[in-house]
């Protein structure tokens, strides 16, 4: 009798009790299973919602925040700027010349501001500038207006130095209307003071409310319709449905909590969070907009800013009915329903088979188990395994092999691993090392081969191969574990292209670390520079500097970096060789994955060529028209003198000659008209000579002349105007004075139009008095002769006071306008200047400055411009 009985032949009822007892569990677990699926996708699919909400919510938060902080931090650079430059205690003009120039270039450069504008302390506009649709304007001085009584003004000058103001968000109101289509503005300001601290106006920005609402919706683009941006009041600032926006500019009542009371009651409590009611899942959080302004400012400045206003805040929220929250099982079964289906007949069917099958499977156990442990081994690294029979055939492969080819497992066992798998050229080879199994000495055991992908992309990947043995010592396969090396390679093709690209760039490119020292420079730094790279790594950039850059300037720049953003400006640096040189620069930061400085990037062009070529075109198109105004005068001022010189004299001469034989019987008014007939023409006369001597200037003939004899002679020329009018003339040479290489009588015409200007100045004085002063005079650019001309008259105004040397500018009744453009064209002859102040305490002073010898001047200005070129700092 045999010491185990075989086992008992399998029966119908066998077959269907064991069918029963394996269909039964495994259809509870399949609905047990089927339910936490449906659970775990409902909670699944609300956390997401919530989640996502939260994030987007979150990040339209953070958007208007960095927004808001960017627009202070240039309106903060821009009172900065003007602050540095000195331009708050600069002469009218060249105050609102150079603030108008910057202001032109940042709106045109930045293209997010509708105005920018500086006012002084007063409230009066001193530039404005208008950008619309990419057009940058300054708007003339006859539109500018004095906004001394509007809140804006008042509230910004009120801030401390460097305090910000903030104005509510609302729709732009022009004439006291609201501007269509709606322009939404915030108005940012910030007080200008001068060196000593005293507040001389503000500069004050528009910032367009479109683009920070475009931002918004951008930055919360997944859930865009159901998210809106509310004021404090509950007002729309931003809503999917636009007519419920701005109502509190259109007197409307549509506000937030009309709808939803109770949301808004824990919205407007809170600072942030997420609830849901029986309207539907709300998520929210709070903005505070000068919080996000102050932010963005210095320490130093935040405790200026801190309770100086009101902190306003806008409210952001979400809104997510229960309706669309509660359609998650329609969902769920429209996804899942054939899968569960499929799963029943599937496991139907597959307990019929696995209760037919399940005395074959305890058979092959043991046999399974051991290949189970071996395999399992390899399915679990995290590296590719493939095994080979000795035909090449595949026998096993991991799923990390399946994951980086894409294949399926059925595609890949059985199949002959040289013809699927290997590409084209390199199957040859391939096929030599699978005969070398033969003789295992030979076999390599390291080698790197392309994979063939089911998306035809091979994948590179290098293998450690190792072979299998029979029980006998035979070889009967390989084992191959591999790694994917393709991204490295790439990167490192990627890493030499970038490198030869750096290598060869027209432009310098200079990395340094995060403290500025030089890691890296490209050929062409070499070549502009002089600097070989052994020279200059190690060290930092400031050894090409050339004094000419401001501190400020350089911490404008690092700040820039520092804060994520890129820096463009020029240099004026120096060579190796001491030559100066002009450079184009972009600098930025380059950042790791946490967010951190590892290095920083500067990448420079040389302009000195470009910038020498722009000042020569400058200077020739200055010359071009004033040779073209001076060319039009001249011909009008022929035509005029062709015209009307011959007649004057005709009429001159017969008014002399009725003047000197006056006759007793001719009334004493016929005589008295004789003689302002001769005034009249002598006058025109003047006006005349004027035009010729302005439109065809003489050259000059200059000579060694003492300036005080010069001076007498112009006062003797306007003695009897003085005597007439009782002037009081007082006069002051003091000793030493040099002589003067000039034109004798150029300036004696240039001294005579400038006393006749100021005895004409002091007509309705009751005590007129003139006084002129020369003296000598030590400039940065040699020594000059200064002649001071003041009066007490009725003085002249800032704004006449720019255009007085402008042809045909004149404040007087009669007057060509040209007597001070000719004297502005003889003095410019000479090399000289002049200049125009107010008297104390009343009246004008004129001072005239010139050079001793003007061309030795012209040849000091070109060795001093020369000297500071090559020693500069």
């Amino acid at each position: 009798m045999p010491i185990t009985q075989p086992p008992a032949q399998p029966t119908q009822l066998g077959q269907l009790r064991t069918f029963i007892s394996l269909f039964l569990p495994i259809c509870l677990a399949l609905l047990i299973i089927g339910g936490m699926h449906y659970y775990t996708f409902y909670t699944t699919e609300h956390s997401s919602i919530e989640s996502t909400e939260s994030l987007n919510v979150d990040l339209a938060q953070r958007m208007i925040r960095e927004d808001i902080a960017d627009v202070v931090k240039d309106l903060r650079f821009l009172a900065a700027h003007i602050e540095s430059q000195g331009l708050p205690e600069a002469l009218p003009w060249t105050r609102e010349q150079r603030i108008a120039e910057e202001f032109r270039a940042f709106a045109k450069n930045k293209g997010l501001y509708d105005q920018i504008r500086y006012l002084d302390d007063k409230g009066m506009e001193i530039v404005r500038i208008n950008y619309n649709d990419g057009n940058v304007e300054v708007v003339p001085y006859v539109e500018l207006q004095n906004k001394a009584n509007r809140y804006y003004f008042r509230e910004a000058l009120a801030q401390e130095p460097g305090g910000i103001y903030l104005s509510r968000f609302d729709l732009n109101v022009e004439n006291g209307k609201i501007e269509e289509p709606f322009k939404p503005v915030i108005r940012f300001g910030s007080p200008v003071v001068d060196h000593s601290g005293n507040k001389k106006g503000i500069v004050l920005i528009n910032y367009l409310g479109s683009r920070l609402i475009d931002n918004f919706s951008r930055a919360a683009a997944s859930i865009a319709d159901h998210i809106e941006l509310l004021n404090g009041d509950g007002y729309w600032l931003s809503s999917p449905r636009h007519e419920n926006e701005w109502g509190f500019m259109l007197d409307s009542n549509i506000r937030f909590q009309n709808d939803n009371p109770l949301a808004w009651q824990k919205i407007a409590n809170s600072e942030n969070g997420q609830f849901e009611t029986s309207q539907g899942l709300f998520t929210f959080t709070t903005v505070y907009p000068l919080k996000a302004a102050i932010s963005a400012l210095p320490e130093t400045i935040k405790t200026v800013n801190d309770g100086q206003q009101q902190f306003p805040r806008w409210k952001i929220v979400s809104h997510i009915p229960h309706s669309q929250i509660a359609s998650t099982f329609p969902l769920f079964l429209k996804n899942n329903g054939a899968l569960y289906l499929s799963m029943f007949i599937l496991v139907f069917v597959g307990t019929g088979v696995l209760a037919r099958t399940t005395y074959l499977h305890r058979i092959a156990e043991a046999q399974r188990d051991y290949e189970q442990r071996f395999r399992h081994t390899l399915e679990n690294i995290d590296l590719a395994a493939v095994a080979l029979d000795k035909q090449g055939k595949v026998t096993f492969c991991n799923n990390h092999f399946l994951d980086i080819t894409g294949w399926k497992r059925e595609d890949v066992i059985g199949r002959n691993w040289i013809r699927q798998f290997v590409v084209d050229d390199d199957q040859e080879q391939v096929s030599g090392i699978i005969r070398q199994m033969n003789t295992p000495q030979t076999f390599p055991s390291h080698l790197e081969l392309r994979v063939k992908t089911r998306d035809g992309k091979p994948r590179l990947i290098t293998w450690n191969n190792t072979l299998s043995f029979d029980s006998k010592g035979e070889v009967i396969g390989v084992t191959g574990i591999g790694e994917d090396i393709t991204e490295m390679r790439r990167t490192q093709r990627e890493l030499l292209k970038l490198y030869q690209a750096v290598e060869q760039s027209p432009s310098s490119v200079v990395i340094t670390d995060p403290q500025g020292d030089i890691e890296y420079v490209n050929p062409k730094f070499t070549e502009v520079s002089g600097y070989s790279a052994q020279e200059v790594i190690g060290r930092n950039p400031r050894l090409l500097k050339s004094g000419e850059t401001s501190r400020d300037e350089y911490s404008t720049l690092w700040q820039t970096i520092r804060s994520g953003g890129e820096w463009r400006g020029e240099f004026h640096n120096r060579r190796k060789n001491g030559e100066l040189f002009w450079e184009a620069a972009a600098i930025s930061a380059i950042r790791d994955n946490e967010g951190n400085i590892t290095s920083i990037l500067a990448v420079k062009e040389d302009i000195t060529e470009k910038k020498r070529l722009e000042k020569e075109v400058e200077k020739q198109n200055r010359e071009l028209a004033l040779a073209e105004t001076m060319a039009a005068m001249g011909r009008m001022a022929s035509m005029i003198a062709h015209d009307l010189r011959n007649p004057l004299s005709s009429v001159k001469m017969t008014l002399q000659i009725l003047d000197k034989k006056a006759d007793p019987a001719v009334s004493a008014d016929t005589n008295e008209l004789c003689r302002i007939s001769l005034e009249q023409i002598r006058y025109m006369e003047e006006i005349l000579s004027d035009m010729l001597s302005y439109s065809r200037p003489d050259a000059l003939k200059p000579e060694w002349i003492p300036i005080d004899k010069v001076i007498d002679l112009s006062i003797g020329m306007s003695q009897r105007r003085q005597h007439k009018k009782k002037i009081t003339l007082r006069t002051r040479y003091h000793s030493g004075l040099p002589t003067l290489y000039a034109d004798a009588t150029k300036l004696r015409q240039v001294f005579s139009n400038l006393i006749a200007n100021a005895f004409q100045a002091t007509v309705d004085r009751d005590n007129p008095q003139v006084s002129i002063e020369a003296m000598i005079e030590l400039g940065h650019e040699g020594t000059n002769v200064r002649v001071n001309i003041c009066d007490n008259g009725c003085g002249i105004d800032a704004e006449d006071q720019k255009r007085m040397f402008e042809p045909f500018f004149t404040t007087r009744a009669k007057g060509t306008g040209l007597g001070l453009a000719i004297v502005k064209r003889i003095l410019d002859q000479h090399q000289a200047s002049i200049h125009v102040s107010d008297n104390t305490p009343v009246g004008t002073c004129i001072s005239v400055i010139l050079p001793i010898n003007p061309a030795a001047q012209e040849s000091t200005t070109e060795n001093r411009e020369h000297e500071q070129d090559s020693y500069r700092r």
